[in-house]
């Protein structure tokens, strides 16, 4: 066998091993968990809670339990407070929103009154004043959201 086709052969084993660690990439780390910058820097307050769900409807109350708020500029929020468009909310990871039974999520909220908050939605892109804004999200706290919130919110 010539040099040439030992080099082809090197070649085509290191092309095809290449394409099966692309394939075991894209079949394992797909869909990653990605923390909203803009969100993030648009919201006043970051507060982890356990979604309490209305088992009727399968949709997150409006009143909801806080459990911690993160990095409060004020004095920290305590107890119950209303979120008016947590019926509106993607969660992060999923396909259908729905709020998994004692998880705990991260809610990037903006005050609205005192006891009135919103799940801040992402902010409108410039240029794109005339569009509706997009529907918020929240992340379940696990450490890959945790280790973003810790990076983007000194």
């Amino acid at each position: 066998m010539s040099s040439a086709k030992v080099r082809m052969l090197v070649a085509g084993g290191f092309f095809f091993l290449w394409l099966g660690w692309l394939g075991y990439l894209a079949a394992t780390k797909a869909n990653p968990l990605v923390v909203s910058r803009a969100q993030l820097m648009a919201s006043s307050h970051f507060v982890l809670a356990e979604i309490v769900v209305d088992p009727e409807t399968g949709k997150p109350n409006i009143e909801q339990q806080i459990k911690e708020e993160l990095k409060p500029h004020t004095p920290p929020l305590a107890g119950k407070i209303s979120i008016v468009n947590l019926r509106e909310a993607r969660i992060a990871g999923q396909k259908e929103a729905v709020f998994q039974p004692g998880t705990v999520y991260l809610l990037p909220l903006t005050k609205l009154t005192d006891d009135m908050f919103e799940l801040t939605p992402p902010p409108k892109a410039p240029g794109n004043e005339g569009f509706s804004r997009g529907r918020p999200w929240a992340y379940p706290w696990i450490p890959a959201v945790q280790r973003q919130f810790e990076q983007l919110v000194p």
